[in-house]
């Protein structure tokens, strides 16, 4: 056997020690000695399995789960042995019980695939998709005693879908765009149309003012998301930084902006479109209702002899972490 196999092996069975050796007693299940012997023999295949399983415990839903389980959990695992359901996903409750129950009454187990589940895992309320499956286990009068439950999260694959959705359809649309204008209202209506992942988005386009002087840039508002209002403008939400029309960079020049100590984003009153210029890449931005944002510096294309400079600026899905795989999908844009 190999050593890592062996470090698996190991994992598992401590953990599995950690179950059977938890005071039962105090729960009301009782004593794992009590139990009926199918829920111990199933209890018993759990804690062996490499794949993420656990138990709801007839009547009030006391879960047991393995070690593998810690990938639905992560950062509540491993602090809900023995408790509730209804205590370990509060959010889910009626969801989960619902499947439970139907099971319990029917003695039919159930499947469902890329279910999405708002979950609080790791202090907000996550946007997360699983293919699971609710099978009854029964006890010897017949009677659903708990549902031994198997589970996988999709949430990447899902995400990997709806974006390469929202790519392909941005990749057709601007190919038949016919000027600036249009190509970003090409773009902002096709993020419009698919906004789970970019619920809103704004548009600069970098001009010379007199001459090629760094100073003499402004940035113009192109195109947004955001409604328009004929007299009005741009209806920004009040959580949107200063918008302008137009910007001239050369009085931003000397802005400073906080950053956040533990997201490392920038704390801004007005989009850090200077920052950006100078920076090149992107830059992360933490609006003042606690949501995020990212501004991109970007190339518009319309044809071999025009490739206009630009500023993207994407809201980010208060339901998703900005990580690696996030940012590769925004940058493609």
């Amino acid at each position: 056997m190999s050593t890592y196999s062996s470090n698996i092996e190991n994992e598992e069975s401590d953990f599995a020690n950690i179950v059977y050796n938890y005071d039962w007693s105090s729960t009301l299940l009782g004593p794992m000695e009590s139990w009926d012997i199918s829920l111990k023999n199933a209890v018993n295949l759990c804690l062996k399995s490499t794949f993420p399983i656990a138990i709801a415990i007839f009547p009030c839903w006391i879960i047991v789960h393995n070690k593998a389980w810690k990938q639905v959990l992560k950062g509540k695992h491993p602090h809900v042995i023995g408790k509730q359901s209804k205590e370990i996903f509060p959010e889910a409750y009626e969801i989960f019980t619902s499947g439970y129950e139907n099971v319990r009454i029917t003695g039919k187990g159930t499947f469902k695939t890329d279910q999405l589940l708002e979950l609080q895992r790791d202090g907000y309320a996550e946007e997360a998709y699983f293919s699971y499956s609710y099978n009854p286990i029964f006890k010897s009068d017949n009677s659903v005693c708990a549902i031994f439950i198997l589970a996988q999260e999709t949430t990447q694959n899902v995400l990997n879908t709806r974006r390469l959705k929202t790519l392909d359809e941005l990749s057709r649309r601007i190919s038949e765009a016919k000027s600036l204008e249009n190509t970003c209202n090409v773009i902002t209506k096709v993020l419009s149309d698919n906004n789970a992942d970019i619920p809103y988005a704004l548009i600069y386009f970098i001009e010379h003012k007199l001459n090629t002087a760094f100073e003499s840039l402004i940035a113009r508002l192109i195109a947004t998301t955001f409604d328009y209002d004929d007299e009005k403008g741009w209806l920004f939400p009040d959580y949107i930084p200063e918008s302008p029309k137009i910007i001239d960079l050369a009085k931003d020049v000397n802005k400073c902006y906080n950053t956040n100590p533990e997201l490392n984003f920038l704390e801004c009153d007005s989009w850090p479109i200077h920052s950006l210029m100078k920076k090149g890449d992107h830059i992360k931005v933490l609006l003042k209702d606690g949501s995020q944002a990212v501004l991109l510096f970007t190339t518009i294309s319309l044809g071999e002899s025009q490739d206009l400079s630009a500023i993207l600026i994407c809201g980010i899905n208060r339901r998703r972490k900005l990580d690696e795989k996030y940012m590769e999908f925004l940058k493609i844009n």
